[in-house]
């Protein structure tokens, strides 16, 4: 049995990834399962669709907002689309780590001027080796991994976006870096997810935040979310 102090505990290390295109969809999703998080993550689904007013709705959970627009661009165009969160009310943004060192200092340096913390995206989870290797890069994932990671640790990003099976060695090399973990799931339906761990594998690796989305929002999302923080004690 599961204590309701373990509950809170575990809750502290969940964004729940809202991928829905309607504001009452979000509301009524975050109203049932609000009190088990630790942060709400909205997608670019999400973020195309709505006007600032309706994420700034959202602050009404008290929860941590982290907005992923995965931002890729010139230096010039990434700076000012940083700037452009400054009334948002969010917590967190996502970044290419493929912008290069250069362009992710000058944005953290934006980003911490309006206290927003930037994570950096390593390699999507629904790519493997074969993807990469389609797409023109000669490394494998995890020598690519590495080789963002080391550019988001001299840009002095606050985290990563990252696989579970990439975070002992971002721990390894890189410990002050946060590491926000997707690819999570719970059986062996992995959806278009290809590098996956259960919450507890990965939190036993050492991810400091789990980013949840299909696991707890497809069919019951209090009674998912419910399970998932039992799965981990």
């Amino acid at each position: 049995k599961i204590c309701l102090k373990n509950l809170i505990m575990m809750s502290k290390n969940i964004f729940v990834a809202c991928d829905v295109s309607s504001q009452k969809e979000i509301l009524e999703l975050l109203q049932k399962i609000h009190e088990n998080i630790a942060g709400i993550k909205i997608g670019l689904q999400y973020i195309t669709k709505h006007s600032p007013e309706d994420i700034k709705e959202l602050a009404k959970f008290k929860k941590p907002i982290f907005y992923d627009a995965k931002f890729f661009d010139i230096k010039n165009t990434l700076i000012e689309s940083i700037k452009s969160l400054k009334d948002l009310n969010i917590d967190y943004a996502t970044v290419h780590l493929l912008n290069g060192l250069e362009a992710l200092e000058s944005a953290n340096k934006i980003a911490n001027d309006i206290n927003i913390k930037l994570l950096g995206v390593t390699v999507l989870t629904s790519f493997d080796n074969d993807e990469l290797n389609k797409l023109g890069f000669k490394d494998q994932v995890e020598k690519q991994v590495l080789r963002l990671i080391k550019i988001a640790d001299r840009a002095n990003l606050y985290g990563v976006i990252c696989s579970p099976l990439e975070i002992k060695m971002i721990k390894e090399i890189a410990p002050k870096l946060k590491c926000f973990t997707p690819g999570i799931r719970q059986n062996k339906i992995k959806n278009d997810q290809k590098r996956t761990m259960t919450a507890k594998q990965a939190l036993n690796a050492g991810s400091d935040y789990l980013i949840i989305g299909r696991p707890i929002t497809e069919g019951d999302p209090k009674k998912n979310i419910k399970e998932i923080l039992s799965s981990i004690n």
